[in-house]
């Protein structure tokens, strides 16, 4: 029974490797969807992370054309490198040892570069015009955009690899020479937002305004728009999530060079009470806002 079996496996073309792969994947992403949330120990999943981007790289030599693979890759990517990578960065700065502080950015730089790879594999598989709409610029990219995606289904994907795009100009250190194609990944933002502004927590209106409030305005940066965009998050999220006070403090209070907001937004991200639903992310939030306070006198200039 079991070599029939195989023969009919192989007569249809299946690819049992690829099957158990893609079984795997969804396993993993319907375990996090539903307990991700409840570790309350970020060092506990740093090298969980860790480990999935060398997974994902084994898993896609073998199956290259996943979307969840893809989003999974990517997301540990951005995950790793901006709270693991990015946070010991940050550490080692504030302790003074800024060569050991620049390797590990340097380490960060090739995630987000591979994140951006991802994005872009994933927006290609959703239509093989992809690079031709990006070279054709940003009026013919948007109108592909608008014909590709068209369901509250399609935020996941449109919010990643958006999310690629940014994390390539903010987070890394070839930040503005990204920036040239950072209103493609604008864009896709923009579009996750208009279809569905809640989805994944208000992302996509956080990420907007990350990029109002980070980007300096002689390069269209925008902080008070910014500060309405991660407000509107809030408003959403109901103040439970604190990643996002994190941002407003970090992003917007240092714009307006607001000493009193920056201190009092992290302060009750640090006094805050426990929120099951946003334990992990939270516990996240409050260990930048601990670091972000002990460099205070870094960001104002009064």
């Amino acid at each position: 029974m079991g070599v029939v079996l195989s023969l009919a496996m192989l007569a249809s073309g299946c690819n049992l490797t690829a099957i158990l792969i893609k079984a795997q994947v969804d396993g993993a992403k319907e375990f996090a969807d539903e307990k991700g949330t409840e570790f309350a120990d970020p060092e506990l999943l740093g090298p969980v992370l860790a480990d999935g981007i060398i997974q994902s790289s084994g898993y896609m030599y073998y199956v290259d054309d996943y979307e969840p693979l893809l989003l999974s890759a990517a997301f540990s990517r951005i995950a790793y490198g901006t709270q693991w990578l990015g946070y010991e960065a940050h550490r080692l700065e504030l302790a003074g040892k800024f060569d050991e502080a620049e390797k590990v950015n340097a380490r960060a730089g090739l995630l987000y570069a591979s994140a951006l790879r991802l994005g872009k594999r994933m927006l290609r598989l959703r239509d093989d015009g992809f690079d031709a709409a990006l070279s054709g610029g940003l009026d013919v990219f948007r109108k592909w955009v608008d014909e590709n995606f068209t369901r509250k289904e399609d935020v996941e994907v449109l919010l990643l690899a958006g999310a690629t795009y940014f994390t390539a100009m903010i987070e890394s250190e070839e930040g503005l020479a990204a920036a040239v194609d950072l209103p493609y990944g604008r864009y896709l933002i923009e579009r996750s937002v208009a279809l569905d502004e809640t989805a994944q927590d208000a992302m996509g209106l956080s990420i907007l305004g990350t990029f109002e409030c980070a980007l300096p305005e002689q390069l269209g940066g925008n902080p008070k728009l910014g500060m309405e965009f991660l407000q509107r998050a809030v408003d959403i999220t109901e103040r439970k999530s604190h990643s996002i006070l994190v941002t407003m403090a970090e992003r917007c209070a240092v714009a307006f060079q607001d000493r009193k907001l920056f201190h009092s937004l992290l302060m009750e991200v640090i006094e805050a009470g426990d929120v099951p639903e946003f334990r992990l992310p939270n516990k996240l939030a409050r260990r930048n806002a601990e670091l972000l306070l002990k460099q205070t006198d870094e960001f104002f200039y009064d």
